[in-house]
């Protein structure tokens, strides 16, 4: 089979959905050698994807911006001239051609407040061309009914799962230069916005009474999308260090954090799959997250649950969870192997 993947975000773009991209095909590629990929990156990258793109792939650039036009446009043009038998793009579908899409999640349309004006003008071509697809994959049961919810006409909806990431799992853990002399600590990860809810995250910490400068929250995560200014009490612990904000780490310090954190908090407000508590607990450490649906699927009885927007709930449950130090198993999680399987199920190729 010859098979076009949308590869735009492959040299830089959104930290999960190039993640998802890079081991959708690199999986796809050392799993099915017998395939001609085909790659479609900005043309400014392509230079940078060479480096490390999959062993006999081919790199196809597009000046197209942004990505929405860039898959809704350019992928049709050069699958024609590849001759590709199937196109896999992410978020929005090509306009012609035999195609699946990876939608990662429709929280726009189910809580739209959580997002500024100008992502919910992009996002609105997402379900416009989405009929489009043969086919609307994504990560998990629970994300793929939001869709059908949200999207009465589309065909087929499939959750392929997700797993951790290939470099995260087998990093060999460092500890973060910022983090010195800290003994023990809490952490969070991930992507400061609104939806995160880190506002509640870090005044339950804080009630909990259980940090200190040596014994912090660290909080691994950059600013994207909408956010909420931080109230005075929380600005003042991150002044004297109660509470450490790291910004991105490489993978060897993210698995050093997770390794060895007391506890992983993650009270947000909602998921299309969520990644970073199955990473915790890929670890063995402690969970305690949002009692969301997705949660329930993805994590099962691995970890203890709290209403996310309950402060005080949540400081209690950070002390209950720190009286049982003991390291959780490992979760089993999905494969990458098995969410190649199931895109290449759902798309018609066996």
């Amino acid at each position: 089979m010859k098979i076009l993947f949308d590869a735009y975000w492959w040299a830089e773009g959104p930290f999960s959905n190039r993640t998802v991209q890079r081991e959708l095909i690199g999986t796809w590629s050392q799993e099915h050698p017998e395939d001609e990929l085909t790659m479609m990156v900005p043309s400014a990258h392509l230079s940078q994807a060479r480096l490390d793109a999959p062993t006999g792939a081919a790199l196809v650039g597009t000046p197209l911006r942004p990505h929405g036009l860039a898959a809704a446009f350019a992928a049709p043009v050069i699958a024609r001239r590849v001759g590709a038998d199937l196109t896999i793009t992410h978020n929005f579908a090509p306009i012609v051609g035999r195609s699946a899409v990876f939608i990662h999640d429709v929280l726009f349309q189910s809580d739209p407040e959580w997002f500024t004006w100008r992502e919910r003008a992009y996002f609105a071509g997402m379900p416009l061309l989405a009929p489009r697809a043969q086919v609307v994959v994504t990560s998990s049961q629970s994300e793929a009914e939001r869709i059908r919810q949200y999207n009465r006409s589309l065909r087929r909806v499939v959750p392929i799962g997700l797993a951790v990431r290939t470099q995260l799992r087998t990093a060999e853990p460092v500890r973060p230069s910022a983090l010195p002399d800290v003994d023990g600590f809490l952490l969070t990860v991930g992507r400061l916005n609104v939806r995160k809810n880190l506002i509640t995250t870090l005044t339950a910490a804080l009630q909990s009474g259980e940090l200190s400068r040596r014994q912090p929250l660290v909080v691994v995560g950059e600013q994207d999308g909408r956010a909420l200014p931080l109230p005075p009490d929380l600005r003042a612990a991150i002044t004297d260090g109660t509470i450490v904000l790291l910004a991105r780490v490489g993978d060897s310090e993210l698995a050093w954090l997770y390794r060895h954190a007391r506890l992983f908090v993650f009270l947000s407000l909602d998921e299309g799959f969520g990644l970073t508590p199955v990473e915790a607990l890929t670890f063995g450490c402690p969970c305690l997250v949002s009692d969301i649906k997705v949660f329930h699927e993805t994590l099962r009885d691995r970890a203890r649950y709290v209403a996310p927007l309950d402060a005080g709930a949540a400081a209690a449950a950070i002390t209950a969870s720190l009286e049982a130090p003991e390291r959780s198993r490992p979760a089993e999680t999905l494969s990458w192997s098995q969410s190649v399987s199931r895109l290449r199920a759902a798309a018609g190729l066996f």
